[in-house]
């Protein structure tokens, strides 16, 4: 992922997608305008990965 591939989520109605690191669970903000000084062609990259575009999704279970 390329800050060139991240989309303006201002004004974007929930859930947002968001950048997650498969290695250590790290979540950052997949919202362009947030990476403005940042050139167009940087890997987004932890852990020495790629960061990976997810929706997060939150599940609620009774405990019986």
């Amino acid at each position: 992922m390329k800050v060139s591939e991240l989309k303006d989520q201002i004004g974007q109605p929930g859930p947002r997608p968001l950048l997650y690191c498969t290695v250590c669970g790290a979540e950052y903000s997949a919202n362009a305008g947030d990476y403005w000084n940042c050139s167009r062609d940087m890997d987004m990259l932890c852990c020495d990965e790629p960061l990976q575009l997810v929706m997060k999704r939150t599940v609620y279970k009774k405990v019986d």
